[in-house]
């Protein structure tokens, strides 16, 4: 291999983003060169498999790379631990090495392409080289511990990996296994290395986030990560914003609630996924939980911070979902506290209980219902935006917007923010100023900084 210059893709969640910084680092600490997509010897996608959209999208990212072409190709992530087989069959022919790697192969993306950069290895693999571990009995969650979150004004920490709850509709158990634990002392390591490294804000993702603890013996509970978190960070005696991803609705109990009523650190935003609104939906879904559980958890949450962002995802055209299936869900995301939503198109995902269900909702009406949402979502943001306006909150600074002079920035409510910051010095970038805002434009909000500001819940 002549050059060791490479480019990282990303599709899909949270924790890929943070397992493609994983691969960033490993890569550079081995003496290769990040570089654009364009000049780039090595082409890696850390691909996505959740959604037919996402699917779609790692097919078309690679027939372009192959045009390009590079030298050597690597994909991982979700659609190689499903499609591996496919992928390999269907490579056209040229001279582009393919490099198929599963979940557990990619943090050895380094060490593979270390072997392979030195002369004489490139030519002694075929075309297509794949390493694909079944990790459906995997028991074991690497703490992936970074030094940089590369760009990103706030940084995100994976403390856990998988999922055993099978909803009917979802492949991400079939290909991230069991679910997980980062150790609690691996978690506070990696917070550790950012604090020092001055960022004010982490973001605690998993797979299914709620499920930490959950393999240990004795089992712990996410609180238990919670506040061990919160305890270093008092120590610390600096301002900083504790983000949690996503939590399931019987993820929110009294302990929880207890830490969210009691943090300092913990941010107004919980993001509840709902899925439908429809009991009878629900119960076809997996999900185990009503309608009614998941109202009086928002309510519960909204009581404490009813200034916080509550968002939620929603699958519109699950199968034998009927006007009165739909209409529960408008209803239910109407009367809560709901302000962020994320809508997904129902599509089929290979192999799970839902591909095999009838009463396929038709592709017109789907795409009606997703805009009747989109309506519904936008008169909720707004107005929970324009209820902002006069308040005073945290913002994490994040770039300089140089079409209109200010400095942009995210809430501790998850609220867009200009704020009106003459100073471009680059040292400003991820640190936490407090803001006033003073009006709405489109999907965000417009302040000034305030200097003497307390907190409150209100």
């Amino acid at each position: 291999m002549k050059g060791k210059n490479f480019f990282v893709k990303t599709l899909g969640c949270k924790v890929n983003q943070v397992e493609s910084a994983y691969i960033v680092e490993s890569l550079l600490r081995e003496g290769f060169s990040l570089s654009s997509e364009k000049e780039a010897e090595i082409l890696i996608l850390n691909s996505c498999i959740v959604t037919a959209k996402a699917e779609t999208e790692t097919r078309k990212i690679i027939k372009r790379w192959l045009k390009l072409p590079p030298q050597i190709i690597v994909l991982t992530g979700c659609y190689s631990q499903k499609f591996y087989k496919e992928v390999s069959r269907n490579l056209p022919d040229n001279q582009v090495k393919f490099l198929i790697l599963g979940q557990k192969e990619k943090f050895r993306i380094a060490e593979i392409l270390k072997k392979l950069s030195q002369e004489g290895q490139i030519s002694e693999i075929s075309k297509v080289f794949i390493q694909v571990e079944d990790v459906s009995q995997e028991k074991v969650c690497l703490p992936v511990i970074l030094h940089n979150f590369f760009g990103h004004s706030r940084a995100f920490v994976k403390v856990q990996d998988g999922c055993d709850s099978f909803c009917s509709y979802c492949i991400v158990p079939y290909v991230r296994g069991a679910p997980r634990s980062v150790p609690a002392e691996k978690v506070l390591e990696q917070i550790k290395i950012f604090v020092e490294k001055g960022y004010k804000e982490v973001v605690l993702t998993g797979i299914h986030l709620g499920k930490w603890g959950q393999d240990f013996k004795p089992k712990k509970k996410l609180t238990d990560l919670l506040w061990k978190i919160e305890e270093y960070l008092e120590l610390q005696e600096k301002e900083f914003n504790l983000r949690l991803s996503s939590l399931e609705v019987n993820e929110v109990d009294e302990d929880f609630l207890e830490f969210v009523k009691k943090s300092r650190f913990l941010v107004p935003h919980f993001h509840i996924p709902l899925q439908s609104g429809s009991n009878r939906i629900l119960k076809l879904m997996n999900r185990n939980y009503t309608r009614e559980q998941y109202m009086e958890t928002l309510l519960k949450l909204y009581e404490i911070y009813p200034y916080a962002t509550f968002g939620a995802d929603v699958i519109v055209g699950f199968p034998g979902e009927s006007e009165d299936d739909f209409k529960d869900t408008y209803e239910v995301i109407k009367d809560s506290p709901l302000n962020w939503l994320h809508i997904f198109p129902f599509s089929p995902r290979s192999g799970t209980a839902a591909e095999k269900l009838p009463g396929r909702v038709s592709p017109s009406v789907i795409k009606k219902r997703a805009e009747v949402l989109k309506r519904l979502f936008s008169e909720k943001r707004r107005c929970f935006l324009e209820k902002e306006i006069g308040k005073t909150r945290k913002v994490v600074l994040e770039n300089f917007d140089e079409s209109r002079g200010m400095w942009k920035g995210l809430s501790e409510n998850y609220i867009s923010t200009f704020v009106n910051l003459r100073d471009k010095k680059t040292e400003l970038k991820g640190k936490i100023v407090k803001v006033k805002f003073l009006k709405l434009e489109k999907d965000y909000l417009i302040g000034d900084l305030v200097k003497d500001f307390q907190n409150k819940k209100a």
